[in-house]
């Protein structure tokens, strides 16, 4: 957990580059604050100048009315010059750190993902930064609030230092309600947005897999489900309410209690010919001001305490996490590559304990194809995302042209690779932009033929406005193999040396397959491939077939090779066939 000093340090650097605008604010703060205290002495004076408007002379009364009009004029123009000051720096500061949060969410590496909830990262932007974002103007009540108590004191005493010394002695009482009512608001707090995490998290699943909920009809299992999510950061909500709703009526009980005591003390003195009734009234409402500030610390701890259990939400949980997958120290740019790709001795495992890989050492030439193959867990998908450096390696290393992966820049290394994943994610946005995403730069010349190599060409001219059709969320107005189709062309169009292929043609029917599979054979010429097999009959014409079980590498060979030793590989690859035919139709 970061401390109250740390965050205090962090927010006040997100804050410097608009110190100007904050010290303008503050100032006309702390001036909108202390025009109570004009008032208070124009109230001494109405008191007095009525005696003098009895005889007839209303001047002073009417120069003290206007007077009077003239402060609040002026605690107007303070008061709106400090409230859009300030909260154009808050702004600005939440949009600074919603950037940096978004920012550093990219540089993280993919395992920090695995283990969060996609609803529970959403809410660090939606919900914690605003929180943190006021820190402008906690800031405008840290610095102007004891000001102004400081000068209403001044005030009391210099109008009776002996009703001042009475009222204060409710301030060690005030002090320890604050501190008790405000203790255990931050824990509360914490508590709070992680029940709102939740409840984002159940919405942003329930929303994606739309489909499913409703394939099963489980749409009532999933309201049921929101509803115990609701209803639970409900009860933590209502709790923290509560807990922040005793303090400022305690605080305002214990101010009563000051202005009653100084009504009594004051009214003797009054009474007594000791003090001028003029002179109480400016007491009275320099007490009922100095109550207002102290409540207002009440409400600024409860506030302060909030802050503080977001900050470390987001400092502790996003902006101070140390991506696994980084740039090393002393890392160059890689240069371009012909596409050697060697795996040496190299083991990974997710988690601590069992190994996805282990000790697995084999070499592409430039130009081959290389065939993944294996049952469901063998390790495949993993050894392909060592590549891009996805993850890296607990043991061994890879070498991409004689370089190890983990000395060169990782933006370098990802942009000579290409990647056609089994389950295509598209963005929303145009056709164009989504086959232009890894080459910003390309003209519509090279997207279209692009497009025409993946055999995505003809179906987009289908539409009425062709490549800046727009496609909805994640692709959702295309079909499932439109949509392979286009992620096809997107990693076409990059023209990476090193191409991962995993079952790049499984979404698609036979006949876009056909035309597909052609021209992935014809760009696959030249450039190092990897293809994560699932369907054995796609690859018998790979130049070497990998087979993985249990993270090791049991068989390695070309499918002849396989075949004729009547392994591991032959018996998946019967079992496949067998299992096609009983699906053939008959003649």
């Amino acid at each position: 957990m970061t401390s109250h000093r740390q965050i205090g340090k962090r927010l006040l650097a997100y804050l410097r580059p608009y110190a100007g605008k904050l010290a303008l604010g503050l100032l006309c703060g702390l001036l909108a604050g202390l025009v109570p205290a004009g008032v208070a002495e124009m109230i001494d004076r109405f008191a007095r100048v009525t005696i003098g408007a009895q005889n007839g002379d209303l001047r002073p009364l009417a120069l003290v009315c206007v007077t009077v009009v003239v402060l609040y004029v002026l605690l107007w123009v303070f008061s709106f010059g400090q409230s859009v000051l300030l909260a154009e720096v808050a702004q600005r500061v939440g949009m600074r750190m919603r950037g940096d949060v978004y920012a550093h969410f990219q540089s993280l590496s993919l395992s920090y993902f695995h283990r969060r909830r996609t609803g529970a990262l959403m809410s660090t932007l939606t919900s914690d930064v605003p929180k943190l974002q006021n820190a402008a103007m906690m800031i405008k009540d840290v610095v102007t609030t004891p000001i102004q108590v400081a000068v209403y004191l001044g005030w009391l005493f210099f109008t009776s230092w002996k009703l001042t010394l009475f009222a204060l002695l409710i301030v060690p009482v005030m002090a320890a309600a604050i501190q008790i009512l405000s203790r255990r608001i931050r824990g509360i707090s914490t508590q709070s947005q992680q029940k709102m995490a939740d409840i984002a998290a159940v919405m942003e699943e329930t929303l994606s897999g739309a489909r499913v909920v409703r394939a099963f009809s489980a749409e009532r299992r999933e309201i049921e489900r929101f509803d115990r999510e609701n209803r639970a950061a409900l009860d933590v909500n209502m709790l923290g309410v509560r807990r922040g709703a005793r303090l400022r009526p305690t605080v305002d009980l214990i101010g009563a209690l000051g202005i009653a005591l100084t009504l009594w003390i004051g009214g003797q003195e009054v009474a007594l010919g000791r003090m001028e009734f003029g002179s109480l009234l400016k007491f009275l409402f320099l007490v009922t001001q100095l109550a207002n500030a102290a409540g207002h610390l009440g409400n600024l701890r409860v506030a302060w305490e909030e802050m503080m259990g977001a900050a470390d939400r987001i400092f502790t949980d996003v902006l101070d996490v140390v991506p696994e997958v980084r740039d090393a120290p002393h890392a160059r740019p890689l240069p371009p590559v012909e596409g050697t790709l060697e795996f040496r001795g190299v083991s990974f495992a997710y988690e601590r304990g069992t190994p996805t890989l282990s000790d697995v050492s084999f070499t592409v030439e430039p130009g081959q194809v290389i065939a993944l193959v294996g049952p469901s867990g063998a390790g495949k998908s993993t050894l392909a995302d060592l590549v891009p450096r996805f993850y890296d390696p607990t043991g061994g290393a890879v070498f991409i042209d004689g370089h190890d992966i983990k000395t060169v820049h990782v933006e370098s290394l990802r942009r000579q690779i290409g990647i056609v994943p089994q389950e295509t994610l598209l963005f929303s946005g145009s056709i164009r932009d989504n086959i232009a995403y890894g080459r910003r730069e390309a003209t519509d010349a090279e997207v279209e033929a692009a497009a025409r190599a993946a055999n995505a060409d003809s179906f987009i001219q289908s539409f009425p406005a062709r490549y800046d059709t727009l496609i909805g969320e994640r692709g959702a107005t295309l079909s499932g193999g439109e949509r392979q189709r286009v992620a096809i062309a997107r990693s076409l169009l990059a023209d990476p040396r090193i191409l991962i292929l995993d079952e790049a043609t499984s979404s698609l029917d036979a006949a876009s397959e056909a035309l597909v599979q052609e021209a992935l054979e014809t760009l696959m010429r030249g450039r190092t491939t990897l293809i994560i097999a699932h369907r054995l009959s796609t690859i018998v014409s790979a130049d070497k077939i990998v087979v993985v079980r249990g993270g090791r590498i049991v068989e390695m060979g070309s499918h002849g090779e396989l075949m004729a030793r009547r392994g591991v590989y032959a018996a998946l690859y019967e079992t496949q066939r067998r299992a096609a035919d009983l699906y053939l139709p008959e003649q």
